[in-house]
This record gives C-alpha cells, structure tokens and sequence, in this order.
C-alpha cells in the first residue's frame, strides 16, 4: 500500500457538507488524524491522509467519498471547489508527478511564510 494526502476545498452548502464529507471519506479510507508517538493527533482542516494502492484507487475513493456526501445532503449539491491528491513519502516528501505544479505552489507558499523585507533606507509614514 501506497500513502496518499489529500487536500481539497468544499463550498459552503446547507446541510454541514464538510461534516458529512468528512464521514464519507472516513468510510472509504480517509482519516484526518495523524498517530504521533502513542497519540492521534487531528490534520489542519481539509487534509486528509489514507494507504491506497495506487493513485487512481486514491482518487476514486475520494471521488466516491463525494458522491455519498452530495447523497447524504441531498437535495443540497456537495461541490468541492479544487482537491490535490499526491503520494507522500518517507521523510515527509510528497511524489507528485507534475512538478510545475509542485514548484509553483512551493513558490507561493514561501512567499506567504515568509514576510516581506523592508529596504533598510526606507520610511514608514501614517
């Protein structure tokens, strides 16, 4: 078995479609909680992790995951905006096999870490 994570965003709906997401996906494989040590610890919200065998068994996991959703919240529409499954592996690295994307979205999330630097000649005004 393969470790894949799985991150995604669900547009707000009536019938709580993230809680009911979450079950689905727990239900066909998906968890979203980590053991750390002795102890579980929960993923940051819409993360999630499972073992599948390969990538396509992965997404079509998730993709059942939000077929039975949308069923459960039904006659409300379950509509999860954008999702990204990668493989991860050992030493906390992701295998993804488009590394533009990989390298584009390493680039904007350093720009979001990491604060902007002030010309040291420049001046603050109020």
């Amino acid at each position: 078995m393969k470790h894949f994570i799985a991150t995604f965003d669900i547009e707000a709906a009536p019938g709580d479609p993230s809680k009911k997401f979450l079950e689905a996906a727990c239900a066909r494989g998906w968890t979203n909680t980590v053991t750390v040590g002795e102890r579980s610890e929960p993923l940051p919200s819409a993360t999630l992790i499972g073992d599948f065998r390969d990538l396509d068994d992965a997404y079509h996991s998730f993709e059942a995951a939000i077929a039975d959703a949308t069923e459960a919240i039904s006659p409300a529409k379950l509509n999860v905006e954008r999702r990204y499954i990668v493989e991860r592996a050992s030493g906390g690295r992701l295998l993804a096999r488009k590394t533009q994307w990989v390298r584009t979205n390493i680039a904007r999330l350093n720009k979001l870490l990491r604060p902007k630097v002030r010309p040291a000649n420049a001046q603050i005004s109020e």
